[in-house]
């Protein structure tokens, strides 16, 4: 059951649209300096001082006083805080997916693993070159428990609770060898997963977006990829989050960078793991929200 979250506002926030002020502290502000010279102005009458108007000189004596706070607002040493925490998504209509490389799961000798890692690789290359209507769930099964689960169980989350319409899929490009043998990029896998929900998931309708292939560690290049996606897509910055589980760690940073503007979101894919910190083959894998409010104190 998703239970959807509501933000209540503050008693403050309320005031600020009460008085149609954004900016409640510099309306409250204004007001008592206002309140402070008709009272002054009142209770002091009519006066001069070196043939100037009682009235005057208390219009300059705030002045003054308003500069001189001024000057020390300025000098005053502003702290960044970002305050994090960690709440579940809502269902959103694009998701903006990070592809990692091929990595089976482990255990085995290194003839074992590397055994499974040729047997998945062949796999990939049959579903990329197959036509859609001739694969069925057989033709996945050795992905179970890939890296590419991840992503494939975060479009599956937003499509059912919410109108999943778009996916973006950025990975990075194929690597030629000194050996000059082919190392497949992440994007290399795009395909895959499309035809992977596609497959189990028929009456869904995503647009699936490939993505121009980011270098890998080309961080702030894949920061302005996520950063165009969110400008330049037909839907709002809250209509669309960014999935930073997949990709090299540091590829997952750039790309959080660009989720921090307001409005933005990003999630991670959790699971339940064992003891050894490993996934569990049939654990539950949720989305988590990754919920970032940057201020100046």
């Amino acid at each position: 059951m998703i239970q959807k979250l509501t933000r209540q506002d503050s008693f403050t926030d309320f005031v600020a649209e009460l008085i149609a002020q954004p900016n409640l502290s510099l309306a409250l502000g204004a007001f008592l300096i206002g309140l402070l010279g008709n009272v002054l102005a009142s209770a002091l009458g009519d006066w001069y001082l070196w043939l100037i108007p009682g009235h005057w000189i208390i219009i300059i004596g705030l002045a003054l006083a308003v500069v001189g706070l001024y000057f020390q607002y300025v000098r005053r040493k502003r702290t960044v805080v970002i305050e994090m925490q960690d709440n579940q998504p809502t269902g959103k209509a694009g998701v903006i997916l990070l592809l990692s490389t091929l990595n089976p799961p482990t255990g085995g000798t290194a003839a074992e693993n590397q055994q499974r890692r040729a047997e998945v690789e062949t796999t990939i290359t049959h579903i990329r070159e197959s036509a859609s209507e001739n694969l069925t769930s057989a033709d996945f099964a050795l992905l179970n428990n890939t890296n590419l689960t991840p992503a494939l169980r975060a479009l599956e989350w937003h499509a059912q609770v919410g109108a999943l319409r778009e996916c973006w899929l950025l990975g990075t490009p194929d690597e030629s060898r000194a050996n000059g043998t082919l190392q497949h990029g992440s994007a290399w896998l795009a395909p895959v997963l499309q035809r992977w929900f596609e497959l189990l998931h028929p009456g869904l309708k995503v647009n699936f977006n490939l993505v121009a292939p980011v270098p890998s560690r080309s961080y702030f290049q894949l920061w302005q990829k996520v950063d165009e996606i969110f400008t330049r897509s037909p839907y709002r910055p809250e209509n669309i989050i960014c999935d930073i589980t997949g990709g090299l760690k540091l590829m997952s940073v750039g790309a959080a960078l660009a989720c921090l503007v307001p409005g933005r979101t990003m999630q991670y894919m959790a699971s339940d793991r064992d003891w050894k910190g490993e996934p569990i083959d049939k654990g539950k894998m949720e989305p988590v929200l990754v919920d970032i409010t940057p201020y100046l104190i």
